[in-house]
C-alpha cells in the first residue's frame, strides 16, 4: 500500500506489480468508470444538444470553442490551487462539481444557458485532468510514473470504447428520454469516480516525493521560468495536432477526396482504440530517461509524417488501395500518438519541480488543450483546400517539432549533472550534488 518501498534497482522495465497497488487500482477503476460515461455522452452529445435542447449546429460550434478556451485557461491556476490544498481533495471536489455541471445540461435549452454550462463543465473537466496527472506524479515512485500513467490511459481508452458501444442503444431508441438518460448516467459516473479518488486519502502522498533540490531540471516551483519545460510543452502542443487529423481530417478527407468507403472511418476509430489499449503500456517502457523520451517524441513525429503521406496519397487510387492507405495512415498515426504521449509525459515529469506537480501538469495540459483547440482550424484551413500539399505541410511541421525535443532534453540533462551525479543516480532518487 502507501508504505511500500520500491527496492533500489527496480525500474520501469519491471511489471506493473511493482506499482503501489492501492493508487493504481483506484485510479484505474475510477478512470474506467468515468470514461465509460464520457464515451456514452460524447457519442450522443451532438444529437442531445441539437435535437433535444434545440441548440443549432452553429451555436454548438461556438459553445465548444468557448469551452476549449476555458480548458486552456484553467490548467495553471488549478494546478497552483491543487498544490496548495492537496491533489486528492481538489480532484474530488472538481469531480463532484462536474457531475452537477453535466446535470445542468438538462436545463440548457437556450443559447446563453448552453454557453454557461459548456464553459463551466469544460473548465472543471480540464482542471480535473491536470490534477489527475499530477496525482500520478505523487502516487507512484519516479521509476513507475510513466508506466502507471500509460496503464491508466489504456484503461481509459477501453472505457471510452465501451461507452461508445453502449451508446448505440440510445441511438437506436432515438428518443429525448434516451438522450437525457445518457446525461444522467454520465453525471453519476463523476460521483462514483469522486468516491474512488477520495479513498486514496486527503493527505498529500509523500512516500516517493523527491526533495525540491533534486530532479532533472532544477528551476524552482514556477513552470514559466523553466525554459526546457516550456519548450517541450510547446512542441507537445504541436504534436497534439494529430488529434484533429483523426477526429476531423480523416473523416472529411475520406468522404470528400478518396474512393474509400465511408464505413472505413468507423474501422479507423476502432483500430486507434485497440492499438492504444494494447500498446500504450508496452511502448512506454524504458522512456524514463530524458534522452530516450526525446527519441520517442522524434519517432512519433516520423510516424505522423508517414501517416500524412499515406492519407494524402489515398486520393490517387481506387477503392481497395485507398482503403489500405487509410488504414496504414491510421495505424501510423496511432503509433505516433502512443509514442508522443509517452515521451511527452516522461519529459513533463522529469522537467517538473517535485514540490509543485500540479502547477507543472496544469501548464503542460493547457498546451495539449491548445493544440487540440487549434487542430480543427488547421486541418480545415490547410489540408482540405490544398489536398496532398496540405498533408505534406503537416508532415513537415510534425517532423520539425519532433526534432526540437533533443536540445531541451540535452540541456536539462546537462544542467542537472555534476561530476558526482549522473542521470541514473537522479532517477534512483539519490540527492543531487549542489551547484
Amino acid at each position: 500500500m502507501f508504505g511500500m518501498r520500491i527496492r533500489k534497482g527496480q525500474t520501469s522495465r519491471g511489471n506493473l506489480a511493482h506499482l503501489r497497488s492501492r493508487p493504481l487500482v483506484l485510479l484505474s477503476t475510477a478512470t474506467f468508470i468515468n470514461t465509460v460515461g464520457n464515451g456514452l455522452f460524447v457519442t450522443t452529445s451532438v444529437l442531445f444538444f441539437t435535437r433535444v435542447q434545440g441548440i443549432s449546429p452553429q451555436q454548438l460550434g461556438v459553445g465548444l470553442t468557448l469551452g476549449g478556451l476555458c480548458g486552456i485557461a484553467v490548467g495553471y491556476p488549478m494546478g497552483v490551487f491543487a498544490d496548495r490544498f492537496g491533489l486528492v481533495r481538489v480532484l474530488t471536489a472538481l469531480l463532484v462539481l462536474e457531475s452537477v455541471g453535466v446535470l445542468a445540461y438538462l436545463l440548457a435549452d437556450t443559447f446563453p444557458a448552453f454557453l454557461v454550462a459548456v464553459a463551466v463543465v469544460t473548465f472543471l473537466d480540464r482542471g480535473a485532468i491536470s490534477v489527475r496527472n499530477a496525482l500520478v506524479f505523487e502516487a507512484f515512485p519516479p521509476e513507475e510514473r510513466l508506466r502507471g500513467r500509460a496503464y491508466v490511459r489504456a484503461v481509459g481508452n477501453a472505457g471510452t470504447g465501451l461507452g461508445a458501444a453502449l451508446a448505440a442503444i440510445a441511438l437506436v431508441a432515438d428518443t429525448p428520454m434516451a438522450y437525457r438518460l445518457i446525461v444522467i448516467v454520465n453525471a453519476v459516473t463523476f460521483l462514483v469516480t469522486a468516491v474512488l479518488i477520495r479513498r486514496i486519502g486527503h493527505r498529500r502522498i509523500t512516500g516517493h516525493r523527491e526533495p525540491a533540490s533534486t530532479g532533472v531540471r532544477r528551476t524552482g516551483a514556477n513552470p514559466f521560468r523553466n525554459t526546457p519545460f516550456l519548450g517541450i510543452t510547446l512542441l507537445s502542443a504541436i504534436l497534439a495536432l494529430h488529434i484533429a487529423i483523426l477526429e476531423v481530417g480523416l473523416p472529411l478527407w475520406v468522404t470528400t477526396n478518396t474512393s474509400a468507403p465511408a464505413v472505413i472511418i468507423s474501422g479507423c476509430l476502432i483500430l486507434n482504440t485497440v492499438m492504444v489499449i494494447l500498446l500504450q503500456v508496452r511502448l512506454s517502457r524504458g522512456l524514463d530517461d530524458p534522452r530516450r523520451a526525446a527519441t520517442a517524441c522524434f519517432r512519433s513525429a516520423v510516424a505522423f509524417a508517414v501517416s500524412c503521406a499515406a492519407l494524402g496519397s489515398a486520393a490517387f487510387f481506387g477503392p481497395l488501395m485507398a482503403t489500405a492507405l487509410v488504414l496504414v495512415g491510421t495505424a501510423t498515426l496511432t503509433l505516433g500518438e502512443i509514442l508522443s504521449s509517452a515521451g511527452g509525459w516522461s519529459l513533463s515529469y522529469d522537467l517538473a519541480d517535485p514540490s509543485t506537480p500540479g502547477s507543472y501538469q496544469g501548464v503542460f495540459n493547457s498546451g495539449i488543450a491548445a493544440g487540440g483547440l487549434l487542430g480543427p482550424l488547421a486541418v480545415t484551413s490547410v489540408i482540405l483546400p490544398f489536398h496532398l500539399g496540405g498533408w505534406l505541410v503537416f508532415a513537415l511541421v510534425f517532423f520539425l517539432a519532433g526534432s526540437g525535443f533533443y536540445p531541451f532534453a540535452r540541456r536539462a540533462s546537462t544542467k542537472s549533472s555534476s561530476p558526482d551525479t549522473d542521470l541514473d543516480e537522479l532517477h534512483e532518487g539519490k540527492p543531487a550534488t549542489p551547484n
